[in-house]
């Protein structure tokens, strides 16, 4: 079956970050994993604005400069972070499947991950992107991508859909934390791909929606983006309407 797929794909455990606020995401997200086979498990994301600052700032998360200008951003880094620590703590756990709840899956997203050869991924891969907005790699196979640098904006976008190696979260999260919530965790990871063994697949099998060039997904977790976005779509219908 397909979770013999997983396995076989060397996956150990799938995980999505999604507000408990937020069902709605959720129901549709599970109805494209339930279709794929898929079994995840849902960790509640961080909502932004709610977070503890000096709790987290005592503990290492955030930097002593910390000014928190982007909610969203923060709350979507803590997020990712904390599903990376429960990957590295699980003993059982060498390989996580990381997806947020905007992550569109076809029914065959486990048959196209398995399609993928052991040996097309580097041996020193430490991210694998699963789904990406205006990718530019350079092809390590046919198979596997290795982005091109330096970064530039809008380019190998979007961390939404990926694996993840248990034994280099150490070594990723030291080029996040601690955070100073001036840039938001994919521009960060974009920047460091020097830093970083980040790979792409060259045919994306997770995508998510679009709007124009706004991913739905950047609303998540920022009610005031939330609003804006709306009134931008409220103005564009009324102007069709009339």
């Amino acid at each position: 079956d397909l979770l013999a797929q997983m396995d076989e794909a060397g996956i150990d455990k799938a995980f999505l970050i999604s507000l408990e606020q937020d069902p709605q995401r959720r129901r549709k997200f599970y109805g494209y994993a339930n279709r794929a086979g898929l079994e995840v498990e849902w960790i509640p994301a961080v909502f932004g604005r709610e977070v503890d600052l000096e709790d987290y700032r005592k503990r290492g998360y955030l930097a002593d400069d910390f000014e928190l200008r982007m909610a969203g951003s923060l709350g979507t880094l803590l997020s990712h972070v904390h599903v990376w620590e429960m990957i590295q703590a699980d003993p059982d756990c060498d390989i996580g499947l990381v997806f947020e709840d905007d992550a569109i899956l076809g029914k065959s997203f486990a048959g196209q991950l398995e399609a993928i050869p052991t040996d097309a991924l580097p041996e020193n891969w430490d991210m694998l992107w699963l789904g990406w907005h205006r990718l530019d790699c350079e092809p390590v196979n046919d198979f596997i991508g290795k982005p091109r640098l330096p970064a530039r904006k809008g380019v190998n976008s979007g961390h939404f859909a990926y694996l993840i190696r248990s034994d280099r979260v150490e070594k990723i999260k030291q080029l996040l934390i601690p955070y100073n919530n001036r840039n938001s965790k994919d521009v960060i990871l974009r920047k460091n791909f020097d830093k970083m063994n980040a790979y792409f697949v060259l045919e994306r099998i997770a995508r998510t929606p679009r709007i124009e060039l706004e991913s739905v997904r950047k609303n998540t977790n920022n009610p005031e983006r939330t609003r804006t976005f709306r009134r931008w779509l409220g103005r564009k219908i009324s102007r069709l309407r009339n």
